[in-house]
């Protein structure tokens, strides 16, 4: 590593012989004569390193090395000493100093010195490259997580988003209910980003995604040999999400045995690891979420009463899709913004027919219905204006409508030639995104590359126009 050196010493030989050798090892050399000139060069420069003597007139060494530890902490200084003045290195170095070198010097020594003041400063500038960007990706998670930043302007999801401003802050376990689709996830996300947790872990298990015999496992982790294929000790997301959140989506599919574990973990804050005898005390805050009436699982007796009370302490409903319709214009203008960036792509304008369209539909899916059609959309629409959503007719046919001719103009044109401009629109964009370089389309497409040239001919597409 290229470094800024200062040398101070009142013996001209001695800096003559620092600037020859420092210069030929490619480092950027300042000398001075005295402290006070070296000080005031320290002033003026942005320097690594202060090579300085213990024994000058003037200002002494130890007086630079005082001064400099003060005024400039991240300068490591390196201090010249006579061997009968070894006990003042000791000093200097209490004071501050990095390192000393004895005369006569060695420069094979002063060598080895500056390469590990050169690795030990690079390591500090990484460390701190990385902990700037932490704390970039930190503020860019809590910018989308902001209450500020959630999408919607009707009654029903304000009154949602204040029912998170206001719990956010606490640590009471929060149950979310809402459709599949409503984006219960998201808003799990905003209460903990918007916590004295966020600057741990949010952890998310979704409960119906797993059989009832791993749920246990995934958790609360298991000991080694506790069951058949458990070579060693795993922990669980509760243990991984220890000071931070973590988020039981479909609560409701979690076996009883996995419910009265939670329940203990909830009353005593401690749990055991499948097949293990330790307890083991957590500290996380619980939020759940259902597309269930839990209560009315309680009443079956699918879902444990006493286990349900405690989950409920904070309900919060959210609405579907179709009963936020001044929503719909606001998250249709968001999502297509984001999918246009991420695919490269120009803003889109909406025509009035789409929005229309977009408004009489009543989105069974909810918000992750919208978001897949819209993404549907750009893949298919070539135009800078979305004259049509791309709705599906199983989507249509499900809300109850008339055939979906109206809605999917595309019905009307064969299906080859619908299959042939998405290919056209895929590469095009594939092309735009990778700046025209063949081997990335390829990459990402999973085309081979010949067959990728032949249709880039048929298609009148020329990578160096992307």
């Amino acid at each position: 590593m290229k470094l800024k050196i200062l040398v101070i010493d009142d013996e001209e030989s001695i800096l003559r012989t620092f600037r020859l050798r420092l210069s030929k090892w490619g480092h950027e050399i300042f000398l001075a004569s005295d402290g006070a000139g070296g000080i005031k060069i320290l002033s003026e420069q942005n320097c690594h390193v202060v090579i300085t003597d213990l024994n000058m007139p003037g200002i002494s060494g130890q007086e630079v090395v005082k001064q400099i530890s003060d005024t400039y902490p991240d300068v490591k200084i390196v201090v010249i000493t006579g061997y009968a003045t070894v006990e003042s290195a000791v000093e200097a170095m209490k004071g501050g100093a990095f390192e000393f070198l004895v005369k006569p010097l060695n420069f094979d020594h002063v060598r080895i010195v500056l390469d590990k003041i050169g690795e030990k400063i690079a390591l500090q500038e990484e460390n701190k490259k990385l902990k700037n960007y932490v704390g970039e990706l930190r503020g860019r998670i809590e910018e989308k997580y902001r209450l500020g930043n959630l999408i919607g302007k009707s009654k029903a999801i304000r009154a949602v988003f204040s029912m998170i401003k206001n719990v956010a802050p606490l640590d009471a376990t929060a149950m979310i209910y809402g459709e599949t689709g409503t984006g219960k996830e998201v808003l799990a996300k905003a209460i903990h980003h918007n916590s004295h947790r966020k600057n741990f872990p949010m952890v998310v298990v979704d409960c119906g995604a797993l059989a009832e015999t791993l749920l246990e496992s995934e958790l609360f982790g298991h000991e080694k040999g506790s069951f058949t294929g458990a070579l060693g000790m795993k922990q669980g997301r509760f243990e991984q999400a220890d000071e931070g959140t973590i988020f039981l989506d479909e609560v409701e599919n979690a076996s009883q045995l996995v419910q009265k574990k939670l329940l203990r973990l909830i009353e005593e804050k401690t749990f055991h690891r499948v097949g293990g005898e330790k307890p083991i005390k957590i500290d996380v805050r619980i939020i759940a979420a259902s597309n269930q009436d839990l209560m009315h699982l309680v009443k079956q007796g699918k879902f444990r009463a006493d286990l349900y009370y405690r989950l409920n302490v904070f309900p919060i409903y959210v609405p579907p899709l179709k009963n936020r319709i001044d929503d719909i214009p606001l998250l249709i203008r968001h999502f297509i913004n984001h999918l246009a960036k991420r695919m490269g792509r120009d803003p889109m304008e909406i025509s009035t027919e789409a929005m229309d369209q977009a408004m009489e539909y009543p989105w069974p899916g909810n918000v992750r219905e919208l978001l897949n059609v819209i993404e549907r959309t750009l893949i298919m629409t070539s135009e800078k204006m979305i004259s049509r959503f791309c709705i599906t007719g199983a989507e249509y046919t499900a809300s109850g409508k008339e055939e979906n001719t109206a809605i999917m103009p595309h019905l009307k044109t064969p299906l080859r030639e619908q299959l042939i401009e998405f290919e056209r629109n895929y590469i095009k964009q594939a092309l735009n995104k990778c700046s025209g370089r063949i081997n990335k389309v390829v990459e990402i497409s999973g085309m081979n590359p010949r067959t990728l040239n032949r249709k880039m001919k048929v298609y009148g597409l020329d990578k160096k126009k992307f």
